[in-house]
Protein backbone atom coordinates (compact mmCIF):
# COMPACT_ATOMS: atom_id res chain seq x y z
CA UNK A 1 0.00 0.00 0.00
CA UNK A 2 2.54 2.70 1.20
CA UNK A 3 4.47 1.67 -2.72
CA UNK A 4 1.31 2.15 -4.52
CA UNK A 5 0.83 5.87 -2.13
CA UNK A 6 4.50 6.70 -3.80
CA UNK A 7 3.70 6.08 -7.03
CA UNK A 8 0.71 8.13 -6.94
CA UNK A 9 2.95 11.06 -5.52
CA UNK A 10 5.62 10.85 -7.85
CA UNK A 11 3.19 10.75 -11.01
CA UNK A 12 1.22 13.89 -9.33
CA UNK A 13 4.82 15.47 -8.67
CA UNK A 14 5.77 14.74 -12.77
CA UNK A 15 2.99 16.61 -14.13
CA UNK A 16 3.59 19.90 -15.26
CA UNK A 17 1.16 22.48 -15.33
CA UNK A 18 -0.57 23.49 -19.03
CA UNK A 19 -0.65 27.03 -19.74
CA UNK A 20 -2.46 29.22 -22.33
CA UNK A 21 -0.18 30.07 -25.33
CA UNK A 22 1.26 33.46 -24.43
CA UNK A 23 1.29 35.56 -26.83
CA UNK A 24 -1.06 36.24 -29.83
CA UNK A 25 -0.43 38.11 -33.38
CA UNK A 26 -3.93 38.73 -35.15
CA UNK A 27 -4.38 40.08 -38.21
CA UNK A 28 -7.42 41.35 -40.93
CA UNK A 29 -6.78 42.69 -44.17
CA UNK A 30 -10.15 42.49 -46.04
CA UNK A 31 -12.06 45.06 -47.77
CA UNK A 32 -13.33 46.64 -44.56
CA UNK A 33 -10.03 46.77 -42.64
CA UNK A 34 -6.33 46.08 -42.19
CA UNK A 35 -6.05 45.42 -38.67
CA UNK A 36 -2.44 44.05 -36.83
CA UNK A 37 -2.97 43.08 -32.92
CA UNK A 38 -0.30 42.33 -30.69
CA UNK A 39 -0.71 40.68 -27.10
CA UNK A 40 0.99 39.20 -24.40
CA UNK A 41 -0.54 37.14 -21.04
CA UNK A 42 1.87 35.80 -18.32
CA UNK A 43 2.31 32.23 -18.10
CA UNK A 44 1.84 32.10 -14.45
CA UNK A 45 -1.75 31.98 -12.87
CA UNK A 46 -4.45 34.12 -14.06
CA UNK A 47 -2.49 34.87 -17.07
CA UNK A 48 -2.66 38.88 -16.65
CA UNK A 49 -2.05 40.94 -19.64
CA UNK A 50 1.12 42.20 -19.96
CA UNK A 51 1.84 43.53 -23.78
CA UNK A 52 -1.35 45.32 -26.24
CA UNK A 53 -0.77 46.84 -29.41
CA UNK A 54 -1.86 47.20 -32.42
CA UNK A 55 -2.84 49.04 -35.58
CA UNK A 56 -6.06 49.83 -37.63
CA UNK A 57 -6.49 51.20 -41.23
CA UNK A 58 -10.39 51.40 -42.02
CA UNK A 59 -11.19 51.49 -45.87
CA UNK A 60 -14.47 52.81 -46.23
CA UNK A 61 -15.62 56.11 -46.28
CA UNK A 62 -18.27 55.57 -43.71
CA UNK A 63 -15.79 55.28 -41.05
CA UNK A 64 -15.30 58.85 -39.71
CA UNK A 65 -12.31 60.98 -40.71
CA UNK A 66 -10.50 60.96 -37.05
CA UNK A 67 -10.99 56.57 -36.91
CA UNK A 68 -9.75 55.88 -40.14
CA UNK A 69 -6.13 55.10 -39.25
CA UNK A 70 -5.39 54.05 -35.08
CA UNK A 71 -2.62 53.01 -33.26
CA UNK A 72 -3.88 50.91 -30.37
CA UNK A 73 -2.33 50.81 -26.92
CA UNK A 74 -4.02 48.97 -23.70
CA UNK A 75 -5.55 52.06 -22.49
CA UNK A 76 -8.14 51.51 -24.98
CA UNK A 77 -8.09 47.75 -24.60
CA UNK A 78 -11.70 47.11 -21.91
CA UNK A 79 -11.46 43.19 -21.72
CA UNK A 80 -9.18 40.70 -22.32
CA UNK A 81 -9.39 36.77 -21.90
CA UNK A 82 -6.59 33.94 -23.48
CA UNK A 83 -7.27 30.42 -21.97
CA UNK A 84 -7.12 26.92 -24.14
CA UNK A 85 -6.75 28.42 -27.87
CA UNK A 86 -9.85 30.74 -26.94
CA UNK A 87 -9.02 34.45 -27.15
CA UNK A 88 -11.58 37.37 -26.83
CA UNK A 89 -10.04 40.77 -26.71
CA UNK A 90 -12.69 44.29 -26.79
CA UNK A 91 -11.64 47.47 -28.10
CA UNK A 92 -12.93 50.52 -27.32
CA UNK A 93 -11.65 54.52 -27.90
CA UNK A 94 -13.50 57.94 -27.83
CA UNK A 95 -11.74 60.44 -30.85
CA UNK A 96 -12.73 63.08 -28.75
CA UNK A 97 -12.70 63.04 -24.96
CA UNK A 98 -15.69 65.48 -24.89
CA UNK A 99 -17.57 64.08 -27.23
CA UNK A 100 -18.48 60.23 -26.18
CA UNK A 101 -20.68 60.37 -29.55
CA UNK A 102 -17.48 59.99 -31.54
CA UNK A 103 -16.50 56.39 -30.78
CA UNK A 104 -15.40 52.83 -31.97
CA UNK A 105 -15.71 49.54 -30.19
CA UNK A 106 -13.70 46.21 -31.81
CA UNK A 107 -14.78 42.77 -30.91
CA UNK A 108 -12.37 40.08 -31.42
CA UNK A 109 -13.23 36.10 -30.79
CA UNK A 110 -10.95 33.44 -31.54
CA UNK A 111 -11.33 29.79 -30.72
CA UNK A 112 -9.42 26.56 -32.06
CA UNK A 113 -6.42 24.32 -31.27
CA UNK A 114 -5.34 24.65 -34.64
CA UNK A 115 -2.08 26.93 -35.18
CA UNK A 116 -3.07 29.55 -37.12
CA UNK A 117 -6.62 30.08 -35.53
CA UNK A 118 -9.47 31.54 -36.55
CA UNK A 119 -11.99 33.62 -35.72
CA UNK A 120 -14.58 36.92 -36.36
CA UNK A 121 -14.27 40.57 -35.78
CA UNK A 122 -17.31 42.83 -35.15
CA UNK A 123 -16.23 46.61 -35.58
CA UNK A 124 -18.56 49.40 -34.95
CA UNK A 125 -17.76 53.30 -35.44
CA UNK A 126 -20.60 55.66 -34.12
CA UNK A 127 -19.86 59.10 -35.31
CA UNK A 128 -21.58 62.51 -34.40
CA UNK A 129 -24.50 63.44 -37.40
CA UNK A 130 -24.41 59.62 -38.17
CA UNK A 131 -28.15 58.69 -38.13
CA UNK A 132 -26.52 54.70 -37.74
CA UNK A 133 -23.66 53.54 -36.77
CA UNK A 134 -21.08 52.15 -39.70
CA UNK A 135 -20.56 48.49 -38.84
CA UNK A 136 -18.11 45.98 -39.86
CA UNK A 137 -17.85 42.10 -39.41
CA UNK A 138 -15.56 39.24 -40.86
CA UNK A 139 -12.61 36.80 -40.36
CA UNK A 140 -9.57 36.97 -38.72
CA UNK A 141 -6.02 34.91 -38.29
CA UNK A 142 -4.28 34.59 -35.08
CA UNK A 143 -1.14 32.78 -34.63
CA UNK A 144 -0.16 31.87 -30.72
CA UNK A 145 3.53 32.31 -29.95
Amino acid sequence: MRHLFFLAAAMIIGIEPTYAANRYNCAVDDTNIKLNIDAGFAEDGGHKLNHFRGALIAKSDRVPEGFRRLMLDSDQLMQSWASDSELRLRIYAQNDVDDPANNFDLLLTVDGSANPMRGNYLLTFNAKGQSQPAQFKGRLTCSEQ
